[in-house]
């Protein structure tokens, strides 16, 4: 008997030639999982990123947990997160290395060579060059953009960028791009896939909270209204009551509300605050100080 259901979009092929095809590993794909897994350079076989690329985006983080909760976090680094050709430094995790471009004034270009690996950057090796924009007068930097859990580095032959995670801009509908936005400058990474390698980083901060007991989290109470989260899951109201909290991070290494219909929302650094809604949970990779601002109601009120 044909299989007619593609096993990714889980969609039902009619007709001779709409059926899905048969995978080496047993598993069948339809034409359009085919080409989506292929545009993004990924191996076309049954895997978590296939079938993150290929699902509808309500759906990832979903699929993120059901793989966490039948494989360890272990598995996962080793299996997602290989080590790069560069070397990093002492306990740094590669989470992307993707080709970009940026475009910067041809005046600002240094003469001297770049290092190489990100076990070389220190503060004098980085330059932080913004943008340029299209004006004339300006030039194409191609190099490698490098995510770790650290920081984002862009290397090339000449030029050495280093990003602080939360000045990067996320939940944009832009495909094409990376973007670093801090107080004074703004830096536009030229990229394929921009939303795979956001799924990537937030896959890692999942396996992380797995991996470091995200159940057995701690919260530090300085007063009625300050508090200190840990790596862990949250649920409003069990664990931290509903309302408008500024934030300051220790560790900006993930901050995640998510409501009850499932929809994330990321906190940014250069976000001053965070809503966290009752019936929600509020999922921690870093280390945050947490001031009670208002009641989410107050907010209808005005």
């Amino acid at each position: 008997m044909a299989h007619n259901v593609c096993d990714f979009c889980l969609s039902e092929g009619t007709g001779i030639f709409s059926r899905p095809q048969k995978l080496p590993d047993g598993h069948y794909i339809c034409k359009n999982c085919k080409a989506v897994i292929q545009k993004y350079g990924l191996p076309v076989k049954y895997d978590l990123f296939q079938t993150l690329v290929t699902s509808q985006a309500n759906m990832t983080d979903m699929m993120m947990d059901a793989w966490l909760e039948h494989n360890a976090p272990d598995d996962a680094i080793a299996k997602y997160y290989p080590l790069p050709k560069i070397l990093l430094h002492e306990g740094e995790h590669c989470l992307n290395a993707v080709k970009a471009a940026y475009t910067v004034k041809k005046e600002n270009v240094p003469q001297a060579f770049a290092v190489k690996n990100i076990s070389e950057v220190r503060k004098g090796t980085i330059n932080n060059i913004p943008d340029a924009g299209e004006r004339s007068g300006s030039e194409k930097i191609e190099g490698i953009l490098y995510e770790t859990e650290a920081a984002l580095y862009f290397l090339s032959e000449k030029i050495v960028n280093v990003h602080r995670l939360g000045y990067v801009k996320r939940n944009t509908r832009d495909k094409e791009h990376v973007t670093v936005q801090t107080p004074s400058k703004k830096f536009t990474y030229q990229v394929k896939n921009a939303d795979l390698f956001f799924l990537r980083e937030r896959f890692y901060q999942k396996v992380m909270a797995a991996k470091n007991n995200k159940r057995q989290h701690l919260i530090y109470i300085s007063d009625d209204n300050q508090l200190t989260i840990t790596p862990g899951v949250y649920d409003i109201p069990r664990s931290l009551r509903p309302g408008i909290y500024k934030v300051k991070a220790i560790n900006d290494a993930g901050l995640h509300m998510k409501d009850p219909l499932g929809h994330v929302t990321d906190y940014y650094e250069s976000e001053e605050s965070i809503s966290l809604t009752e019936g929600g949970v509020l999922e921690c990779t870093g280390e945050y100080k947490l001031e009670f601002i208002r009641d989410p109601e107050e907010d209808d009120d005005t």
